[in-house]
């Protein structure tokens, strides 16, 4: 969605000189079209890399097994049916936010501008 509202901003003329100059298509897409696409990408694979870091159900039931646990199984493995380990919960806690923090924290001018390239026409 976010590739679909930032494609119509791009101006057909750049396309038509592309064309006149003798340019390939798919030249045309990788040294023109996808230099301009740079900050929606950032969104695109910041957001994807949070949801995949997030995944809880996938390493569940394709990674079985002490040796295949990711850090949301671990978090898993602490609170049980009788018992809670509260600080080791919490400590993870704190682990499974900071990668995704630090990852906005350096990104985030792409990601908002990413985000709201494609919502105003020009």
């Amino acid at each position: 969605m976010l590739y679909r509202g930032f494609m119509p901003g791009i101006h057909r003329d750049l396309d038509e000189a592309a064309f006149m100059d003798d340019c390939a298509k798919a030249h045309l897409f990788w040294r023109i079209i996808f230099p301009l696409l740079k900050l929606v990408t950032a969104a695109v694979v910041v957001l994807s890399a949070v949801g995949v870091f997030n995944d809880f159900i996938n390493p569940l039931y394709f990674l079985p097994g002490a040796r295949n646990v990711t850090i949301q199984l671990s978090m898993y493995n602490f609170y049980g049916r009788y018992a809670c380990s509260w600080n080791l919960l919490f400590a993870n806690v704190v682990l499974i936010s900071l990668p995704p923090l630090i990852l906005f924290i350096i990104f985030s001018r792409q990601i908002v501008s990413g985000m709201v390239a494609g919502t105003v026409k020009g």
